[in-house]
């Protein structure tokens, strides 16, 4: 198994399933590649399935009612995005776009359906990822509303940070994601990279310290 695969089966998620579902959805899945800036779906458009980041990152987009999109999450590698069209209220609510090169595992609605097939429960297990995504929605909310800058900046990057330590983020991102300015977020982060918190690179961060981490934003670490 690719160490991709690996990272993506570490999901918080996808770890708590059968093994015979982990297996159906890498072998049902199909590999896309992607360049960065590429669309692979937009606001408005019909569900049609579920993609895992392998390697690279993706970017959601909210449009706001002027017509401007907005950063509102990156998907980083390990990480899952979108939902089956058995569970969707209407059309995509976001729009998803490659932040980098990238490999996703997609697995499309008719493999999903093949699979609920031979495996009846399955669509209870997927119910639980769209709460997963729809409690990690609300905590965003929660974060932009309630918590001061620091806290704000720490949560939102643990949040970014659950499954993998090298967060494919730049600094102007993060602060797009928070509300805050590119001079606040560089100052909070300059401090957790002091107190070891954190490592920045180049068009990325990466967590040293997850427990010190948590206890900065306050919140319980993402489980590995």
């Amino acid at each position: 198994m690719a160490e991709d695969e690996r990272k993506l089966l570490r999901n918080p998620w996808l770890a708590r399933q059968s093994p015979e579902l982990r297996e159906a959805l890498l072998a049902h899945g199909r590999i896309v590649r992607v360049d960065a800036g590429q669309w692979i779906y937009g606001t408005g458009d019909s569900l049609n399935g579920l993609y895992g980041v392998l390697e690279g990152s993706v970017h959601l987009l909210l449009t706001l009612p002027d017509g401007e999109a907005r950063l509102l999450d990156i998907v980083q590698s390990g990480n899952f995005f979108g939902q089956p069209a058995r569970f969707g209220g209407g059309p995509r609510l976001v729009t998803a776009t490659a932040g980098a090169d990238s490999r996703l595992l997609y697995i499309p609605d008719a493999a999903l359906a093949e699979i609920g097939r031979s495996q009846p429960d399955v669509w209870r297990n997927f119910s639980t990822l769209l709460y997963a995504q729809l409690a990690g929605a609300l905590q965003l909310a929660g974060l932009l509303l309630h918590l001061p800058p620091r806290q704000r900046v720490a949560a939102r990057l643990a949040l970014l940070a659950s499954v993998t330590d090298d967060v494919a983020v730049t600094q102007a991102q993060l602060a797009e994601m928070v509300g805050l300015s590119r001079k606040t977020v560089n100052g909070h982060l300059e401090g957790l990279e002091r107190s070891g918190t954190i490592e920045r690179r180049y068009g990325q961060i990466v967590v040293r310290d997850r427990a010190r981490l948590g206890r900065v934003a306050q919140i319980a670490p993402a489980p590995r």
